[in-house]
C-alpha cells in the first residue's frame, strides 16, 4: 500500500474513532500532499512515496519552527499541540539514519561528488539527500559535511 494511501485510509480510522487531533494532522497533511501535487502540475494519479515523504518532512519542520515561536511567546497550549501533531506526522516518516550511517553517507557523498573543500558543499548535499531517501534532512547532511569538508581542507 502507497504511503498517500496509507495516509487516506488512516484518516477514515480516526474519523470513526473521532479523535479530533489525529484527524485534523492527517487533514492537513492530505492537503499539503495534494498541493504539492497542485504545485508541480501532477493531477493525474497519486503522489509517489518520496514525494510524500518530502511534504511530511516539511510539515515536521515548519512544527518545529512553529514551537519555537510558540515558546518564546509563552504559549506553552499552542507549543504542545504542535508536538501532537509532530508526533502524528513521524508516524509515516521512514526510520531516521543513526548517526554512523549518515556519516557513512555523507562520505560517500563526498567521494561520489568529487568534493575537495566547501565550494562543493551543495553538490554533496544534494548527493547525500537522494541516497537518504527521506531518512534525513538537509540540515543534518549540510552540518556533517562542512565538519567533514573542513577538517579534509585542515
Amino acid at each position: 500500500m502507497s504511503l498517500f494511501l496509507r495516509i487516506n485510509e488512516e484518516l477514515r480510522e480516526s474519523m470513526r474513532k473521532r479523535d479530533a487531533v489525529r484527524t485534523s494532522a492527517l487533514r492537513m497533511l492530505k492537503s499539503a500532499i495534494q498541493y504539492a501535487g497542485l504545485e508541480k502540475k501532477e493531477r493525474a494519479g497519486e503522489p509517489s512515496d518520496p514525494e510524500v515523504i518530502a511534504v511530511i518532512a516539511k510539515e515536521v519542520r515548519k512544527r518545529e519552527d512553529s514551537i519555537e515561536r510558540y515558546r518564546s511567546g509563552h504559549r506553552e497550549d499552542l507549543a504542545r499541540k504542535e508536538e501532537s501533531e509532530i508526533a502524528i506526522l513521524r508516524e509515516f516518516l521512514p526510520e531516521p539514519l543513526s548517526p554512523d550511517e549518515l556519516e557513512a553517507l555523507v562520505r560517500r557523498a563526498i567521494r561520489e561528488a568529487g568534493a575537495t573543500g566547501k565550494a562543493q558543499l551543495g553538490a554533496v548535499i544534494k548527493v547525500a539527500l537522494q541516497q537518504a531517501g527521506g531518512r534525513t534532512d538537509g540540515k543534518q547532511v549540510r552540518d556533517l559535511a562542512e565538519r567533514i569538508l573542513g577538517a579534509q581542507g585542515s
